[in-house]
């Protein structure tokens, strides 16, 4: 009788360890069931924020591409800008040392024809060292405008100041060129550039 519990024991034992196995087996069933789930959140998780990270670093690239373009141009405009001032600026002080060198006549007709323009009656003439006898010449021909030729030289190059009661009008040929430049200055820079 003893032989026969032991066996029924067995019996129980090996019941209660396969029934524990199969319990094991379905909590491990479940387990990987739940494991696959997380994977899958996770990798579906990682997959969104790689995608976000790729689209972040995408616009980034494309931003400093985009800034460093932008600066490039600017910086080339700039360069191209300051290119063309330097000529324009040639052009003009080639055209002060042109008037500067004018001599007889064609001198003498700018000269003339700036004092019966910039003059009224009765004002002091100062004019540059290099048209002094110029001036007085003109002057002789021109009585009615009551004009004086001051004993003073003015400072610059070529043309005259015209001193009167409360004014000073400066016609010296680097001051109407500067005028004339503020005019003129974008057409010149269409006849050169366009």
């Amino acid at each position: 009788m003893a032989t026969i519990s032991i066996s029924g024991t067995n019996k129980l034992a090996e019941r209660i360890v396969s029934d524990a196995e199969a319990e094991a087996q379905k909590i491990n069933e479940e387990t990987a069931n739940v494991v696959r789930g997380i994977l899958m959140e996770s990798e579906k998780a990682v997959a969104k924020k790689r995608a976000e990270l790729t689209a972040a670093r995408e616009f980034a690239k494309a931003a400093l591409i985009s800034g460093f373009q932008t600066r490039a141009a600017l910086d080339g405009r700039k360069s191209a800008l300051a290119k063309k001032r330097g000529v324009i600026d040639r052009a003009f002080s080639g055209a002060y040392e042109t008037l500067l060198s004018l001599n007889g006549e064609r001198r003498k007709r700018i000269c003339e024809n700036l004092l019966r323009a910039e003059t009224e009656e009765g004002e002091t003439i100062v004019p540059s060292a290099a048209d002094r006898k110029l001036i007085e010449t003109i002057l002789a021909t021109m009585p009615e405008k009551k004009l004086t030729l001051s004993k003073e030289n003015a400072s610059f190059d070529g043309g005259f100041l015209i001193l009167a009661n409360g004014f000073e009008k400066d016609c010296s040929f680097l001051s109407l060129l500067k005028e004339l430049r503020g005019r003129e200055e974008t057409n010149v820079a269409k006849l050169l550039f366009d």
